[in-house]
């Protein structure tokens, strides 16, 4: 087994007998395939829930109204008995253009997304005498017309009930179940402009589920047009179409013209007066609770914050060994080759534990880690050991000990430092080419490997012996 230092003999033991410290890091290869496979398996649920839910919740064929869907909330019937009855029935996805004298029939699904110059428009067209139908429309396509018509406050009870108007189709077909829960009224002011208003169904004038308004203030001819509000399509669907009196309505609504266009606009249409921003789809409370749930993220915060205090030590949850620890950091330098960091890391525990002993204060340095005057360190260490400073100070600080206030050293004492320093071992960060004249030697890192690791060895055993030697050991 191969280590960040050499090569472990069998059974995990290094060779020099010592217990491994290379561990190996990370999950293990077990736990990592059950990781996998977790992951797989909550993959799969989750890829068959979206597969299930898309495949039943898309749309079951063509949308609501169309006139050629059998479905329960289609036209398809409707469109058969107005062919039957001779009016031509066209889908369409806007208004057609009409030539002059020209009359039909027009109903529109989905009003809102019509821009406003194709509502006025229609509302041209119904004074060119043509019908045109309006499938509950909103209050912005009521605001667009202008025609004296709102939606009502109160809704009607729903289900069947009688016209309660005198319009001749609605008093034909009797009671109707329109549907819905859209209905309309007047206006507070009353003013219809140059219209005549007829509600009908529901509970009328309070909520119409009918409105229907004709040009001129006088009673319309047969032949006239008329814009037709209803609060609701259900009762033109193949489902409600055969109650009571809705298929009776239904015909009279649309039969008065040889020519029928059913419009339903494209949803991607631009400028429909309906259409919403994403801001105004949110409900009416939801602001108030994000204004909400942020008061109690910034209460609770504060709360929390209110119980921090300074850092409190706990006991790890496992033991490290010292040794352990050191033989790691040993490694990681061996393997980096960092020879002159193993020599600062050694000399930087000396000079604390010196710090120590001799009691001096540590204060920050700028750009590194606290630690004690260096030259009140040097001078304290050399009374006390009774050697040379420059002897401790190359010990401690190597070739980066600062340099000292006392001035330049005569040629005599520095004669007697190169005489009590022969013995030290080189400066590891300045190897063994160093000039006796103190002129620049190698660059950090150069030199044999075996030189080097020779050099960090006597560094480490005198500077374990000046500790030995200072803390009475």
């Amino acid at each position: 087994m191969t280590t960040a230092s050499g090569t472990l003999a069998p059974g995990g033991a290094s060779p020099g007998g010592g217990s491994p410290s290379a561990v190996r890091s990370g999950p293990r290869p077990p736990a990592v395939r059950r990781g996998v496979l977790v992951v797989a398996v909550v993959g799969a649920l989750l890829l068959g829930f979206l597969v299930v839910t898309a495949l039943v919740t898309r749309p079951a064929g063509r949308p609501a109204l169309d006139l050629a869907s059998a479905e329960s909330d289609g036209t398809r019937a409707l469109a058969q008995i107005l062919r039957a009855r001779g009016v031509v029935v066209s889908p369409a996805d806007a208004a057609p253009a009409g030539s002059a004298g020209q009359q039909d029939t027009l109903v529109v699904v989905r009003p809102g997304r019509l821009a406003h110059d194709a509502l006025t428009d229609l509302l041209g067209r119904v004074w060119r005498g043509s019908d045109v139908v309006l499938v509950a429309p909103d209050d912005a396509v009521l605001d667009a017309l202008d025609v004296g018509v709102v939606i009502a406050n109160r809704q009607p009870a729903g289900g069947e009930s009688d016209p309660r108007c005198a319009m001749p189709e609605a008093a034909t077909a009797g009671s109707a179940a329109i549907g819905g829960s859209r209905a309309f009224t007047r206006t507070s002011d009353g003013d219809l402009g140059d219209m005549k208003l007829t509600l009908c169904y529901g509970d009328p004038p309070g909520a119409a589920e009918l409105a229907v308004l004709n040009p001129g203030r006088a009673a319309a001819a047969p032949a006239a047009g008329r814009l037709v509000l209803l609060g609701s399509a259900d009762f033109l669907t193949n489902r409600e179409l055969d109650r009571s009196g809705n298929a009776a309505l239904t015909l009279g609504l649309l039969t008065r013209h040889p020519t029928l266009s059913w419009i339903t606009p494209a949803a991607d249409a631009d400028g429909g007066v309906g259409t919403r921003s994403v801001a105004e789809l949110l409900p009416a409370g939801f602001r108030w609770a994000c204004l909400q749930a942020g008061v109690v993220l910034v209460l609770l915060a504060l709360w929390r914050g209110r119980r921090l205090g300074p850092p409190l030590p706990e006991p790890l949850p496992v033991i490290v060994r010292a040794a352990e620890t050191v033989e790691g950091h040993g490694r990681l330098y061996a393997t980096a080759h960092a020879r002159d960091r193993a020599a600062d890391a050694l000399r930087a525990g000396t000079r604390v534990r010196l710090a120590e002993h001799t009691g001096l204060p540590a204060f920050a340095r700028p750009g590194g880690a606290p630690g004690p005057d260096p030259v009140a360190l040097v001078a304290s260490i050399s009374e006390r050991t009774g050697r040379s400073p420059s002897e401790i100070g190359s010990l401690l600080y190597g070739s980066g000990m600062p340099p000292q206030t006392t001035g330049v050293p005569s040629p005599i004492g520095r004669a007697r430092d190169r005489y009590q320093s022969r013995h030290l071992p080189p400066d590891v960060s300045r190897p063994a080419a160093q000039a006796a004249d103190g002129g620049p030697g190698p660059r950090r890192g150069t030199g044999r490997p075996g030189e080097r690791d020779a050099a960090l060895l006597a560094l480490a055993r005198a500077l374990d012996e000046l500790d030995r030697q200072v803390g009475g050991r």
